[in-house]
């Protein structure tokens, strides 16, 4: 008996310091929740914050997202690329030249968007990190920086670095389209990006027939800060006779079971720019000229089938600028275009589509000798596994002119586009 005593008492010693412990705690947590409340009541936002959750979502096609449980803020996040394979066999004094297979990686991009301090209040931000997709004097990966307020339907109003809106083919993502890049004529006649104001609506007064955008811009292009005291002014005016519908790409891939017709008409007006295609291309040594912009164009889709196509125009006030420089008379031309395409396209319901491609450009008057009539004619084959977010192309074109300087190129290309 007297060995057992001592082991008792050592375990009622221990279960004493146990309890007590516990009692420890629990005053502790008791205390702690005391000034929590007491804190809350002093500074209500506090306890707004600890009740706060951001919820997070991630999806194929649909990136990964950031929104407050209050539904003001919101952050979508996106990847996308292309990876690309182009042939050319070009053809010089009936004789065909080989230039090889080369392996591209087009475009890279990662997007940002979403809305802060509700839903009026938007934002978009596009970087580019494919050396393809860079102007060559300018590498900078920033292609849209912009904020719009969209709470009032009849103006909403867009600042910052944007497309500027004229013709639909630039406007739309090239992420969009039926064949594995855009046009021959849009690439020489396409606006591209500025910086600067947007004020547009896509149904006018509720009316279900109208559209329009109307825009104030540096002149000068992307990633540049104009010297210029003049400006770019653009404006656009879309017509839906059949009602209005959300621009989803050039292939119909809805199969919609309403057709769908938009006619457009736009004009801009470049004042004092020095740069060759208005706002891009060569930067002048010291001309500078005044470019009018005038384009027109339409879309059809219904139930799988697709056509559309825009003329574009482009004049100059003058055709040159000549300067003496030292002993030499230095000559600058301007470049007065017009040209523009047309398209067809079917999507089987097996997500297999066809398209067909003509689009020409040509010298408008007295411009740039340099400046040569150029043609495309091509066919393309897409194969939608995810829609756009996941696509698989392959096209053909024959190109002949200025374009591709030469008799004549057969150009083949095949790319696949993931979209996270």
């Amino acid at each position: 008996m007297k060995v057992r005593y001592p082991f008792f008492t050592l375990l009622f010693f221990l279960f004493s310091q146990s309890v007590n412990a516990e009692s420890i705690k629990l005053v502790k947590k008791k205390k702690a929740r005391q000034r929590q409340t007491e804190t809350s009541e002093k500074n209500p936002n506090s306890q707004q914050e600890l009740q706060e959750h951001i919820l997070t979502s991630m999806g194929f096609g649909k990136g990964l997202s950031f929104e407050t449980s209050d539904k003001q803020n919101f952050l979508n996040m996106r990847v996308r690329f292309q990876e690309r394979a182009v042939e050319t066999i070009r053809q010089e004094d009936g004789e065909k030249q080989t230039e090889g297979l080369e392996f591209q990686a087009r475009r890279a991009r990662l997007v940002f968007s979403g809305n802060f301090l509700g839903k009026d209040w938007q934002y978009y931000v596009q970087l580019s990190f494919s050396n393809l997709d860079m102007e060559e004097d300018r590498p900078v990966p920033l292609r849209d920086a912009s904020i719009s307020y969209t709470k009032f339907n009849n103006a909403n109003i867009k600042v910052g670095q944007m497309k500027v809106p004229y013709n639909r083919q630039r406007f739309i993502s090239d992420g969009l389209q039926e064949f594995v890049d855009r046009t021959v004529s849009n690439e020489e006649l396409n606006l591209d990006r500025d910086v600067g104001i947007l004020v547009s609506s896509s149904n006018l007064f509720g009316w279900n027939c109208l559209g329009y955008s109307a825009g104030v811009f540096g002149g000068e292009g992307r990633n540049r800060s104009s010297n210029s005291s003049r400006v770019l002014t653009s404006g656009k005016l879309t017509y839906y006779p059949l009602g209005v519908f959300s621009d989803n790409g050039e292939p119909d891939l809805e199969h919609s079971t309403k057709p769908k017709l938009a006619i457009s008409v736009a004009g801009a007006n470049n004042q004092n720019t020095n740069r060759e295609l208005s706002t891009r291309g060569e930067t002048y040594q010291f001309a500078r000229f005044d470019y009018t912009h005038t384009g027109t164009e339409f879309l059809f889709q219904w139930k799988g089938f697709s056509a559309s196509g825009e003329y574009l125009t482009r004049k100059a006030n003058s055709p040159f600028m000549e300067k003496e420089i030292g002993n030499r008379t230095m000559t600058e031309y301007s470049r007065s275009v017009k040209g523009g395409f047309f398209q067809l396209g079917y999507l089987f319901k097996n997500n297999l589509g066809l398209a067909l491609r003509y689009s020409e450009y040509r010298p408008w008057g007295k411009t740039d000798p340099k400046l040569t009539y150029s043609r495309e004619r091509g066919l393309a084959v897409s194969y939608y596994l995810k829609d756009h977010n996941l696509k698989i192309q392959a096209d053909y074109a024959y190109l002949e002119g200025g374009y591709v300087d030469s008799l004549g190129s057969h150009r083949i290309r095949a790319q696949i586009q993931v979209f996270l």
